[in-house]
């Protein structure tokens, strides 16, 4: 699963050492990659930061045998959210943002000031770049934001309901924002429902909810059979495989209705001057919703 300012109280696990760089999986900075290298569609300008020289080589080693694309691709999923959160900003005057497997992204800092965020990743990663983000902020490199973190494997035990708790604490009576980027597809199916379950039991009415996924017949994309081939022979990739659904599953979900659903070729279409995702076989087949929390 993909890795997960000021650190305040919802820094779970604070007791543990922050983890150090080598602590981390190589892969959860290379979408970093991505945005640094095409910042005029990501306009994420703080991505440059977490790049490191392995970061680029697995980049360079899934652009000649994979995926040449990812960086225009990452990009655009980074412009997409970005944009509906600045939306979402421009109409809540407080605007909680909840950024579920946050991992290296620098949403906070995209976004205007009154915003306030709460990241949720491994423990290790969210102790890990809350210690970053401080350095970087007391150095002038980062504005400072509102930032709080939560440490959470959402892999694991679905009965563990802390993470409900802390959402809930962290919210009060705000209508929330809440992010699962490039989540769906790596979660088992049970944590991928657990979570949808607390999403409608946390958020107040009037809340959004917004992922991406990959439909059930996946496998009719070149670059993704070629990425699943990487991911299963370079990272041993096999626990449960990639959790796949269509619209039924997200028109099914309890407690809310959808309010948008595009795919990637219309996000180009959006955000970019080229053409490059319109042709199913230069493309990942991400299918984008945005959900509204309804009345009970």
């Amino acid at each position: 699963m993909p890795s997960w300012g000021n650190a305040g109280p919802l820094l779970r696990d604070a007791g543990e050492a922050a983890a150090s760089d080598h602590d981390i999986a190589d892969t959860a900075f290379w979408v970093n990659v991505d945005r640094a290298r095409r910042v005029d569609i990501s306009r994420d300008v703080y991505a440059r930061l977490w790049v490191t020289q392995k970061s680029e080589e697995l980049w360079e080693e899934m652009a000649r045998t994979v995926y040449p694309y990812s960086d225009i691709s990452v990009s655009l999923r980074n412009r997409y959210y970005l944009s509906l959160m600045e939306r979402f900003a421009a109409e809540e005057a407080e605007a909680s943002i909840i950024n579920i497997a946050a991992g290296f992204t620098m949403y906070p800092y995209l976004l205007p000031e009154a915003c306030r965020s709460l990241e949720v990743d491994y423990p290790k990663v969210v102790a890990f770049k809350a210690k970053k983000i401080a350095a970087w902020t007391a150095q002038g490199t980062l504005p400072a934001r509102d930032v709080a973190y939560f440490g959470f494997d959402l892999s694991t035990d679905v009965r563990d309901h802390s993470l409900d708790a802390a959402m809930r604490d962290w919210l009060g009576s705000r209508k929330g924002f809440a992010l699962m980027e490039g989540l769906t597809y790596y979660l088992p199916k049970q944590s991928l429902d657990r979570l949808f379950a607390a999403l409608a039991e946390t958020l107040p009415a009037g809340s959004l909810v917004a992922f991406e996924h990959w439909p059930s017949d996946a496998d009719a994309y070149p670059s993704f059979v070629r990425f699943k081939r990487h991911m299963e022979e370079r990272f041993g990739w096999k626990p449960h495989g990639f959790t796949l659904f269509d619209d039924d599953y997200v028109r099914a979900l309890p407690g809310f209705r959808l309010i948008e659903a595009v795919d990637l070729p219309e996000v180009e279409r959006r955000f970019c001057g080229e053409r490059v995702m319109q042709a199913r076989e230069n493309r990942l087949p991400h299918l984008f919703k945005v959900l509204q929390r309804e009345e009970s």
